[in-house]
């Protein structure tokens, strides 16, 4: 059978001619799939991880697409019309482009938030760093009453805020900012040292800005992260792009589910074989055996749930039986 579309190679079909614009930058980029290279090269506390490890990191259900304000007051407020920003010219709101956590696995569970912003250009006029200083700020504020608390009561208090990272992507950058990634942060500079016995502040970067500049061609930086974003937002069909995300910086374009399909369906006779041969079936052996196949059922439930397939094509294949499809169908009400 044919491979199943992955979310992220419909997203960039379906946008790929505005693919530099707003809200079709934005549906793209909120793939986990590309969220989680971007955070790599970024987030400097996952920097060594592989890129599964990342993906698993991020708390899927907590990317928002142009759902927060950034002002203060409506940043905790969720929008529901990924439209609203058009339709309140003139009141100087503005909205977080892509905003979500990563949970890091260790023991103490550390959470960071979020933001990317995708950026036309990279001198609009303003700087752009007070900008993103402001962003950083506000995802730092608006953590109160809901990350730390500054009640007296509260031992922790501000010790619980949560450490934020807000990334611009820039497009059209000029010649001395073309092809660089950088990020500014706080850090401690002694003005004057009385003593030898001196401590500093630990993990006083909790507030960190990063510009990614392109380079404006897919196949000109040499940087892994800058280079896949390029090929991305490049002018070139849509089969072409697909192709070389795939091929050239492995984000997945589609999910080979013929290989799962016969896995099952290999697993189901080589069952009834050895029930066949042996007559019996120890009870242990029989655990082990059906928390596998309830394990490949709940590979194609979740890929059903994702949008990559459909109860009817699978059926179609000819490799379930109906007490399997059943038990996946059921699962899914």
């Amino acid at each position: 059978m044919p491979d199943i579309k992955t979310i992220l190679a419909k997203d960039i079909e379906a946008e790929n001619l505005d693919i530099r614009y707003d809200m079709s930058v934005k549906r793209v980029l909120g793939n986990i799939p590309l969220l989680a290279p971007i955070t790599k090269y970024t987030v400097k506390e996952v920097e060594d991880f592989p890129i599964p490890m990342i993906e698993k990191c991020i708390d899927e259900k907590s990317i928002q697409i142009s759902e927060v304000f950034v002002e203060p007051g409506l940043t905790n407020r969720k929008i529901v019309n990924d439209e609203l920003e058009s339709k309140i010219p003139g009141e100087g709101r503005t909205i977080f482009d892509i905003r979500f956590t990563i949970t890091l696995p260790d023991g103490s569970k550390t959470k960071i938030i979020i933001n990317i912003e995708a950026q036309q250009k990279s001198n609009p006029g303003y700087s752009l760093l007070n900008r993103g200083i402001f962003y950083a700020a506000r995802l730092i504020s608006a953590q109160l009453s809901v990350e730390f608390t500054n009640d007296g009561s509260d031992k922790e208090q501000y010790d619980n805020i949560k450490k934020v990272y807000s990334i611009w992507i820039c497009m059209d950058c000029p010649e001395d900012k073309k092809d660089s990634i950088i990020n500014y942060s706080f850090e401690p500079h002694i003005i004057y040292q009385g003593s030898d016995k001196l401590k500093l502040y630990k993990n006083c970067d909790l507030m960190n800005i990063t510009f990614i500049h392109l380079s404006g061609k897919p196949d000109q930086s040499h940087h892994q992260l800058i280079s896949m974003l390029d090929t991305l937002l490049a002018k070139m069909d849509a089969e072409t792009k697909k192709k070389k995300l795939q091929e050239e910086h492995n984000l997945p374009m589609t999910i080979k589910l013929e290989k799962e399909m016969n896995d099952m369906c290999n697993l189901s006779s080589g069952i009834r074989e050895e029930g066949i041969r042996d007559g019996i079936l120890i009870g242990e052996r029989n655990g082990e055996i059906k928390g596998r196949i309830e394990g490949k059922l709940e590979t194609i439930r979740n890929m059903i749930m994702d949008g990559l397939t459909t109860i009817d094509a699978i059926k179609a294949t000819g490799r379930y039986t109906a007490e399997e499809l059943s038990a996946v169908a059921a699962s899914l009400r």
